[in-house]
């Protein structure tokens, strides 16, 4: 029985590996290193591999692509980045900020008469459980976080990081935030 889970597994992986890693015109993945270890990135290539995952789980649906958004990836850095200062994971931040209240420090809802926003978080460590590849999978099998990636009325978005993990610093591990919004 064993074997046979790990069979399954083993399979699933597969295809959800087939599906990403789809070449492009060059015959590289359009999505970077998305399934290394966050030690083994920059985080530059960190973030830039979770945008073009979650714009290819929309883009396999017929949606159009988020566009990236300075504003939101600095509110989502900057979560990022006191979830693993007080080592905790959630939506509220120290001293009770929540998301809207950051994004405005951020400026995005600057000039802003109605606006929407959503927000993915999560942590993980190596390559199984921190790489892009690892996150957006978890958050696509999450109904809530599935939701917020596939919501059509959000255009815009920004990936957050911050090394280390709400259980302690750790090279190799990260902590994510991914904000998403639309402004009118």
């Amino acid at each position: 029985m064993r074997q046979g889970a790990n069979r399954g597994i083993a399979v699933a992986a597969a295809i959800v590996l087939s599906l990403i890693l789809a070449p492009g015109a060059a015959g590289k993945s359009r999505c970077g290193q998305f399934a290394q270890a966050p030690r083994q990135a920059s985080d530059h290539q960190l973030r830039t591999s979770v945008l073009c995952l979650v714009n290819r789980a929309r883009e396999r649906r017929g949606m159009a692509p988020l566009r990236f958004s300075r504003p939101l990836r600095e509110s989502a850095t900057g979560h990022s980045r006191s979830m693993v200062r007080s080592n905790t994971l959630t939506h509220y931040g120290p001293g009770g900020s929540t998301l809207t209240s950051r994004v405005a420090r951020s400026g995005y809802l600057a000039s802003a008469s109605s606006y929407r926003l959503a927000e993915n978080i999560g942590a993980g460590r190596g390559r199984s459980n921190g790489s892009p590849l690892a996150i957006v999978r978890d958050w696509m099998d999450s109904p809530g976080h599935k939701a917020n990636i596939l919501d059509r009325g959000l255009r815009d978005f920004g990936v957050g990081i911050a090394r280390g993990n709400p259980l302690g610093r750790d090279s190799n591990a990260v902590t994510w935030t991914l904000n998403l919004g639309t402004r009118r």
